[in-house]
């Protein structure tokens, strides 16, 4: 149920211009301080994972690996791997999604 919260987010923070999407751009917007949370592609390769790994912990960016790129894709519309929330509020309510999931497991 959270996962689709979390993808719904996706797309309400692209129709608010609040999400960036591409590599180049991603990249550009992690280290520009612009990126609130970035959310990768568990299925991308073993490469672009590790960099956005080492990116994201240099900048302090929280980095999501749940979703597989159609599930990305479908969510914003367009064939994409790798996405990033520029709003705060939109990433902190994209985290507490997370949060609420591995509560309950807890339970």
């Amino acid at each position: 149920m959270s996962q689709n919260k979390q993808l719904n987010m996706l797309g309400l923070a692209l129709r608010a211009g609040q999400l960036i999407h591409g590599d180049e751009q991603v990249e550009a917007g992690v280290k520009n301080n612009q990126a609130r949370v970035v959310i990768l592609a568990s299925d991308a390769s073993e490469a672009t994972i590790q960099r956005y790994q080492e990116l994201c912990q240099r900048y302090n960016i929280p980095l999501n690996l749940t979703y597989e790129r159609y599930q990305i894709s479908h969510a914003v519309g367009k064939a994409r791997s790798v996405v990033a929330v520029m709003n705060q509020g939109m990433a902190k309510k994209f985290l507490s999604y997370e949060q609420e999931s591995e509560d309950s497991y807890d339970a």
